[in-house]
């Protein structure tokens, strides 16, 4: 089966069609991204075709041209029009396209990025807008320039864009006094952006994991839980608050410490108690929402405590419900307080701790926890209160 030819918009060379999309020698121009290039081939009388590809040679060209601000030479003798050779020079007759235009140095990308995804440049995907975030990323990480209208592929597609040196980015005033703008805002953003964030996509989940033990949605769930609780202002959001209780308790850092991680805005004397303070109010807000969910007499009925019954308390207690009582400790450093340090010491272990009850249910669920208790305190003087 012969292959169907496609030619060149610009010489007419021929090629095999399935090349165009294997070879990157060929580029396909249909799209609103090359109207410089078309408006350059209907001043040539050139028709414009449906589909319209152009070889590297005459792209290379063409842009070469244009980032100079040259005179394109427009040959027709190769087309299927009257044999005629003229000149068009692009700053007099594209004021519209090069006008008053700032050609940006080492940034590529010419910001006709409406109509295919801005890191894969494929069309035709389920697509959504690059927030100003992504773009400055583009622009900072790997010199692309976007527009704002960008878009990018909405289930992801590659991870390093894809190189487009053939792009000249050349701007206008009013664009170039945006960018600027979008750069002070970023440059403001991340100078106060805390550690963690809720929605930032340039924090992996791995970054969530190493700093408070949890993963993106586990903090999530655990905000929702204090949200209701807990007062927000511009200094304390109920997400930054759970990533604050976590990194304390996982890293142990100071509370000033971790005023600086999260960009605690505030006088110098006053960053380690608003820390303080938060890492106080997630503790008291997690044990009402959580504890009383969990723990307790009054969180199980007396038909779901019978249910943790095992074949051994049926035969022996029936339909009586059957608790077990254990003593449990947990041990503790030496304390300065002469009288807390009597109190705390274990005879029996030889070492300082504080003594819990666990009320059990026989199959080991834990119905209560009491205490605590000193540790000098055997099982049956607690057992007593």
């Amino acid at each position: 089966m012969p292959f169907e030819l496609v030619s060149c918009i610009w010489c007419r060379k021929n090629t095999k069609k399935h090349f165009v999309t294997t070879v990157k020698l060929w580029r396909n121009i249909s799209s609103k991204r090359y109207q410089w290039i078309h408006k350059l081939l209907e001043q040539r009388g050139s028709e414009l075709e449906a589909e319209m590809v152009i070889c590297n040679k005459c792209r290379t060209s063409l842009y070469k041209e244009r980032k100079r601000g040259g005179i394109v030479r427009i040959d027709t003798s190769l087309s299927v029009e009257p044999k005629e050779i003229f000149s068009v020079n692009i700053n007099q007759e594209n004021n519209s396209i090069f006008d008053n235009l700032i050609n940006i140095g080492g940034v590529y990308g010419d910001g006709n990025d409406e109509d295919y995804c801005s890191w894969c440049l494929k069309t035709e995907t389920e697509t959504k807008v690059l927030s100003s975030v992504e773009r400055m990323l583009l622009l900072c990480d790997y010199k692309i320039y976007c527009s704002p209208n960008a878009i990018r592929c909405k289930s992801g597609c590659v991870e390093i864009p894809v190189e487009r040196f053939n792009e000249a980015t050349s701007l206008t005033c009013n664009q170039i006094s945006l960018l600027i703008n979008d750069l002070i805002y970023e440059v403001n953003r991340v100078k106060f952006m805390p550690l963690l964030v809720e929605n930032d996509s340039m924090i992996s989940e791995d970054d969530y994991q190493a700093w408070t033990g949890w993963s993106l949605n586990n903090l999530k769930d655990m905000t929702s839980l204090i949200s209701p609780r807990m007062h927000k202002s511009k200094h304390r959001q109920p997400f930054d608050a759970i990533c604050m209780y976590w990194i304390k308790l996982k890293t142990n850092l100071s509370f000033r410490q971790i005023g600086t991680l999260f960009k605690i805005q505030a006088k110098e004397e006053s960053i380690r108690k608003r820390v303080e303070d938060s890492f106080h109010a997630v503790s008291r807000y997690l044990h009402d929402a959580i504890i009383p969910s969990h723990l307790g007499f009054n969180h199980l009925s007396r038909a779901d405590a019978i249910a943790h019954h095992t074949a051994y308390t049926e035969t022996f207690f029936g339909n009586s419900l059957a608790l077990i009582w254990d003593g449990t400790y947990i041990y503790c450093n030496k304390s300065e307080d002469h009288k807390l340090q009597r109190e705390t010491y274990s005879g029996q272990k030889s070492r300082h701790l504080v003594k819990f009850m666990s009320i059990v249910l026989p199959d080991g669920y834990v119905l209560d926890l009491i205490g605590p208790f000193n540790g000098k305190e055997n099982d049956a003087k607690i057992s007593r209160v």
